[in-house]
């Protein structure tokens, strides 16, 4: 058995020869860029030939070069800009009410009344289960024939036949966008919960023995304090909201239609279904370019009103 003089001597000759040899330490680093390098590096470059060249599973012996054709060929189909204007539009429904239902979440759960603790760990059930998981309870719900919540409303009174929830151009992206909501608003009712609970009490209690109402105490307090969790939510929602894919795979295949046709679901659809890679790889990196303008523009935007403030 080892002393602990030994064990000393051993660590300390181990940093010696560490700190004497800087090969030792790009050994140790190696590894870890082989993975990122096979896993992502390798993908990306794949990827970015693939949308310079004319690939079609039908054809896949011929695979010439056609430089920006790909992305000139996406970017004038009608298809493209469906998908474009459906995407805005359930960013437009979806990020928004993501937010202002976490916001009302979070609040509730702050409230200091007991039991709440079993609550906090229930709200984040939505967010834990499978994006497909949660797609199939969601078809069920809302099955124009047999649907739950259907079934529901019938019984109520609200309807007197059912409602074609999915199958409706009009009511489709609506659904989905529901879907959606109920299943990304525990991680932001989370994190602005964690943002509220570092906000000193006295100066909310400051605020109100000065008369402050609580829309005061909500503009002026809550709101400045939450800026950072808001601004990340804000950027990570859309970024999901952008780019979901399995919702609308199980709940309407982008139908009814191009109802629910978003960018995500043309991309699948050029790739996997009319099997032109090439479009699929290019619209993959107008995708993944218009996301990290966005990203860009809200850093900048916060570097800026850091320095003005």
């Amino acid at each position: 058995m080892s002393t602990p003089l030994g064990l000393r001597r051993a660590v300390l000759w181990r940093a010696r020869r560490a700190g004497a040899s800087p090969a030792y330490h790009a050994l140790t680093v190696i590894p870890v860029l082989l993975l990122v390098g096979l896993f992502t590096l390798f993908p990306l470059g794949y990827a970015a030939i693939t949308s310079t060249r004319r690939v079609l599973l039908t054809l896949p012996g011929s695979t010439p070069f056609i430089g920006l054709r790909n992305y000139a060929q996406v970017l004038h189909d009608g298809t493209t800009h469906v998908a474009v204007t459906n995407t805005l539009l359930f960013a437009a429904l979806t990020v928004p009410s993501v937010i202002v239902v976490g916001f009302l979440v979070a609040l509730l759960l702050h409230q200091p009344i007991r039991g709440f603790g079993l609550l906090r760990a229930l709200v984040l059930l939505p967010w834990s289960i499978p994006l497909v998981s949660a797609g199939i309870i969601w078809r069920l719900l809302l099955h124009g024939d047999f649907g739950a919540l259907n079934g529901l409303l019938y019984q109520l009174g609200v309807v007197h036949s059912y409602v074609p929830w999915l199958s409706s151009p009009r009511l489709a992206m609506q659904a989905v966008a529901l879907a959606h909501v109920w299943r990304e608003f525990p991680l932001p009712a989370i994190l602005i919960l964690a943002g509220l609970q570092v906000i000193p009490r006295e100066i909310m209690e400051a605020a109100t023995a000065e008369g402050a109402g609580a829309w005061a105490r909500f503009w002026h307090i809550l709101l400045p304090w939450l800026k950072g969790p808001l601004l990340i939510i804000l950027v990570y929602e859309t970024m999901i909201s952008v780019s979901v894919f399995d919702l609308v795979y199980v709940l309407t295949g982008g139908g009814p239609g191009s109802a629910t046709t978003l960018f995500s679901w043309h991309t699948y659809t050029s790739t996997f279904t009319f099997l032109n890679l090439g479009h699929g790889a290019a619209l993959s990196f107008i995708m993944a370019g218009a996301l990290v303008a966005f990203i860009a523009l809200t850093l900048r935007l916060i570097r800026v009103e850091a320095r003005s403030a």
